[in-house]
């Protein structure tokens, strides 16, 4: 199996994964991933989820290959209307490899009102600094900067009326970032229902912990 073909599986089951836990919905979300070149002139390709089709049914065959520009390499195929996003990341930061844009339920609840990541727990550290990015359409200039200028202060951004996007070296880490995010967002509505403002970490061990890198 292909670097390529073992790439369209990871994305396959990293979509199903979070399909799953509701995180992708049938129609909504995304995710991408940069192909390695294999000489270093090569033009940049990139593999992503496919637009209308069921996000719980994809197959390693219905992940779309575009390249730096959009552009499908076969006929006929349609990649996610977020494309530029992604390839906005990507151009952005060279040490991406993932992206991924999801629909968590917290996550999308908290940039709805403009609530912020407290370092409540080490899960909470890589995300204390998420901006909140304001709504614009699918794909749009503005979005796409927006969205690069706001991963410059943390691997997520809240996407306001539209959920969550994560970057990784890996689809694993860009999909473990969107699940750690999304349940320090449920454990900090937890706190809110108990009528109660969470503890915090103390601000010399939130540095420490940044310091050594431990997430």
């Amino acid at each position: 199996m292909s670097v390529e073909q073992e790439l369209c599986q990871e994305i396959v089951d990293i979509v199903n994964e979070l399909f799953d836990k509701d995180m992708i919905t049938s129609t909504g979300g995304n995710v991408s991933a940069r192909i390695p070149p294999e000489d270093e002139d090569e033009e940049g390709a990139f593999l992503i989820t496919p637009s209308g089709l069921h996000k719980g049914g994809l197959k390693p065959e219905h992940i779309v290959k575009v390249n730096s520009e959009g552009k499908p390499y076969e006929r006929g195929q349609r990649p996610s209307v977020e494309t530029n996003v992604h390839l906005a990341v990507y151009a952005a930061d060279p040490d991406a490899e993932a992206v991924i844009h999801c629909h968590a339920k917290l996550c999308t609840a908290l940039g709805l009102v403009n609530g912020t990541i407290p370092p409540i727990c080490i899960d909470a550290v890589p995300f204390v600094d998420t901006q909140i990015v304001p709504y614009g359409l699918p794909g749009a200039p503005e979005l796409c900067e927006n969205v690069v200028k706001a991963l410059e202060h943390s691997p997520a951004v809240l996407l306001q009326c539209h959920g969550l996007l994560t970057v990784g070296w890996t689809l694993r880490q860009a999909a473990n970032r969107a699940m750690a995010l999304e349940e320090v967002v449920q454990i900090l509505l937890a706190c809110k229902l108990f009528g109660k403002e969470p503890v915090t970490m103390p601000a010399e061990t939130l540095e420490l912990i940044k310091s050594v890198g431990l997430f």
